[in-house]
């Protein structure tokens, strides 16, 4: 059974023919930026329609995708694929303690309304507060039942499996393509002024984005200074898939839709 939807990319520029087969995959994030944004509009825009910054920034990203799907792609072996679908993971704490880490996928969240994001990621976060997702559920149970020294290999195998060979199976309970295109993590709570999320080696992401709260700051405009309210964003790349050319195509479609979302 095919794991992921993927259709092969089979013409390659040169730079990134030699960049797939002379970098590995990011054991540890490779290229980062800060990005901030006039969230004036932004702000007023998430109070008119009642919704937060993480539901708004969702819908922007899944647009970002779908106007540049040179970026929603990912790497096996040395050969680069295009994903299908827009898919947006978002990080879900379990709970307020810390002890646990989850997240929920937005799937085809470019064709989806920010009112149907909204719902969605709110139903899947509470049912993973509430001990009701099964599939976090049985996973936990498999993960506590690996013995330590086993664990490591066996999510290589299984990552092995799902991505290299494109094999699914539910054996493990692990949802299809558990990750998606892009991994959005909002940390405007956790008192930094801006951080850096890494990319997780088994997540095949090309990108994951660290949201801050909106906050007002000072800065020049015509010779003066003025206050705003700023949105900052830290983003970390996957280079062998993200150069310079496409990061600022990234960069101008968020500053597009964060300043302008009626546009969306």
């Amino acid at each position: 059974m095919r794991h992921i939807k993927l259709k092969k990319v089979k013409h390659l520029s040169s730079w990134r023919k030699v960049s797939m087969n002379t970098w590995k995959m990011p054991v540890d994030p490779s290229t980062y930026g800060l990005l901030k944004f006039d969230a004036t509009n932004f702000q007023e825009y998430t109070k008119e329609k009642g919704i937060t910054p993480t539901h708004l920034f969702t819908k922007i990203i899944a647009q970002v995708f779908h106007e540049n799907p040179q970026i929603n792609r990912m790497i096996r072996g040395a050969h680069l694929y295009q994903r299908e679908s827009v898919d947006i993971f978002l990080q879900v704490s379990v709970d307020h303690s810390g002890r646990d880490l989850s997240g929920t996928v937005i799937r085809d969240a470019d064709k989806k309304s920010v009112f149907e994001i909204k719902k969605e990621l709110m139903n899947s976060a509470k049912n993973i507060r509430d001990d009701k997702d099964k599939s976090f559920k049985k996973v936990k149970k498999i993960v506590a039942l690996i013995p330590n020294f086993l664990a490591r290999p066996a999510l290589m195998l299984l990552d092995i499996a799902m991505y290299r060979f494109n094999f699914y199976t539910g054996l493990f309970s692990v949802k299809r393509d558990p990750f998606g295109s892009c991994m959005i993590t909002s940390v405007g709570n956790f008192g930094a002024e801006f951080a850096f999320a890494p990319i997780p080696t088994i997540s095949h992401v090309p990108i994951v984005l660290s949201l801050f709260k909106v906050k007002e700051e000072a800065i020049v405009e015509n010779g003066e200074i003025v206050a705003r309210p700023t949105l900052t964003v830290g983003a970390t790349l996957d280079h062998r898939i993200i150069d310079g050319v496409y990061a600022s195509k990234i960069i101008a479609a968020i500053k597009k839709y964060t300043e302008n979302p009626q546009l969306l």
